[in-house]
């Protein structure tokens, strides 16, 4: 199916299903670049234990152009507002680095890690005002199975992420400076 552009709110007196296997996305090992064509709005099951890496898209906040008229123009690159929730299905024996696309793009939010093997105590995590990175290590850092992570594009150069894992050992922040 095409793209459908609407103008306005959309209102659904019974809501909307997102279902069917066009709603899930495999992610395997190695370097996957996220797109919000691809990606986002949909579920990304990422079910390997080793390392994965992958680039959110460059954050794009710029108007339609003056022809089309704000709101008007279905091809715009604008990409605020888009969303990326990953699930991880089996815990990682590798790092899961999720990252920006480039220097100028950071992350602001938080992580939640449960201590799953002495105390199932939770340690929340901020990000710094240069995150950039997000990295599982399937211990202190989180990565466990059943691990989920969201991502928002919510402003020039600002990615939201929230962060929800089980942790082994003393838990330490997943959230980095990495990306040059």
């Amino acid at each position: 199916m095409a793209k459908t552009t609407f103008q306005g709110p959309v209102k659904s007196i019974n809501g909307f299903q997102g279902v069917g296997t066009g709603n899930s996305v495999s992610i395997g090992a190695g370097a996957t670049s996220l797109t919000v064509d691809t990606h986002a709005g949909r579920m990304l099951y990422h079910n390997v234990a080793g390392a994965a890496t992958l680039t959110l898209p460059a954050i794009n906040s710029s108007s339609d152009s003056g022809v089309a008229g704000p709101g008007n123009d279905p091809n715009s690159a604008n990409n605020l507002g888009a969303s990326f929730e990953i699930f991880i299905g089996t815990t990682k024996t590798g790092d899961f680095v999720l990252q920006v696309a480039n220097a100028s793009d950071t992350m602001t939010g938080n992580a939640v890690i449960v201590d799953t093997d002495t105390n199932d105590n939770a340690e929340g995590f901020m990000t710094a005002a240069t995150s950039d990175t997000v990295t599982l290590n399937g211990s202190t850092t989180g990565g466990l199975a059943g691990t989920i992570i969201t991502c928002r594009a919510i402003g020039a150069n600002r990615w939201g992420v929230q962060v929800n894992s089980g942790g082994t050992g003393d838990a330490a922040t997943p959230f980095s400076a990495a990306v040059s």
